[in-house]
């Protein structure tokens, strides 16, 4: 079994908003390739998680600080 990375774990909703994204922003792009070579949330850095929040077109004031540390309500574990 192949191990998943942080993009194959997305919410379906924020792998699409990413994926919109990434075909108007060469920023978006390279978050999304940035992603599939990770594979644990600890891994990214502040600004890979702000990038998806930004690209994923999240909602910053609906995000707790689990999602920031552990990736809840952005991954699927």
């Amino acid at each position: 079994m192949a191990i998943k990375t942080i993009y194959d774990k997305l919410l379906p909703e924020v792998k699409t908003a990413l994926r919109e994204s990434a075909t108007k922003y060469s920023t978006a792009k390279r978050l999304k390739y940035n992603l599939m070579s990770k594979t644990i949330w600890s891994e990214l850095t502040v600004s890979d998680v702000s990038d998806i929040i930004t690209y994923g077109s999240l909602n910053n004031s609906e995000l707790s600080s689990y999602s920031y540390l552990y990736g809840a309500n952005i991954i699927s574990k």
